[in-house]
């Protein structure tokens, strides 16, 4: 079987030039060319398809007998075949004669064809858009619950240096943890809550869908605050249960090394029960309506 080949000549308007060369995907070579000489006139180009021995020939005649019209560049892919516009009509003529002296080339076409640009469905091209949302929002939180969970360690951490200074006592039972401070008037007017409840509060996102997840509660009675952290088994089957699993066991680790009374608790700090908190506290709104 004889290799065939393409003669390409493009023409770039905007270098007032063209180009002679050879190419097997005309297309592919247009491509490569487009970053050095720009966008080619594809309509005002010519092309023909022969054996290669017959186009590796021609190509070298043509640059032989144009070798006047060349256009010297220092630098660029294929620059020792750019000549100037003027030498288009030269070209043509030598291949037309040298084309009807030799049946087995095709004639010469004009109008070299436009790569045909892959288009990807609209519904597709949503799904894919969807689908890279979904992915970076899965990244963004799996960074902010690794962020999360740094700010908790750092509060145990803060817990093992200062308990000298902290009056706190904890109990691990099942899942949960009840942490309890013990606060002065002053320290119960500085300390907000709701700002340690947030580093409990996850939005975890992965390609399945979105979660929300709240960890902790809080009940105060007296000088007494007390903070249940709820903290996920390791035996949970979704993804995102094992992310978060992973974490939380981490901080379990930690918290273990942190005694659970510290030494400016002087005396038992005891564990409130939430439900009977809001349950008196819902009676005593009551009774105060009546």
């Amino acid at each position: 079987m004889v290799e065939t080949t393409n003669l390409y000549i493009l023409i770039f308007p905007e270098r007032r030039a063209i180009k002679i060369g050879k190419a097997n995907d005309i297309h592919n070579r247009t491509q490569a060319l487009k970053r050095w000489w720009g966008e080619a006139d594809y309509e005002a180009s010519y092309y023909l398809s022969a054996p290669a021995r017959l186009i590796f020939e021609l190509e070298k005649c043509l640059h032989f007998l144009l070798s006047q019209y060349a256009v010297l560049y220092e630098e660029g892919d294929g620059r020792t075949e750019i000549f100037s516009i003027d030498a288009l009509d030269v070209a043509l003529k030598q291949i037309d004669l040298y084309s009807s002296s030799n049946p087995n080339i095709e004639g010469l076409k004009k109008g070299v064809p436009r790569p045909i640009l892959a288009t990807t469905p609209p519904q597709l091209r949503s799904k894919h858009t969807e689908t890279i949302r979904k992915s970076k929002a899965m990244v963004e939180g799996v960074t902010r619950t690794a962020a999360q969970f740094d700010r908790i360690n750092r509060l145990i951490i803060i817990l093992l240096r200062r308990q000298s200074r902290i009056p706190y006592q904890y109990d691990v039972i099942d899942d949960c943890v009840y942490f309890r401070f013990r606060l002065s008037k002053k320290a119960a007017a500085r300390l907000n809550p709701d700002n340690l409840i947030h580093y409990f509060r996850f939005n975890i996102e992965d390609l399945n869908g979105r979660s929300a997840i709240n960890c902790c509660s809080v009940t105060e009675v007296e000088d007494v605050m007390q903070f249940r952290v709820h903290l996920l088994s390791e035996n949970k089957d979704g993804p995102k249960d094992e992310l978060f699993a992973y974490f939380a066991t981490q901080s379990k680790f930690l918290l273990k090394k942190l005694p659970q009374c510290s030494l400016a608790a002087t005396s038992p700090i005891p564990m409130l029960d939430g439900s009977q908190v809001l349950k008196d506290l819902l009676q005593n709104q009551e009774n105060g309506m009546f």
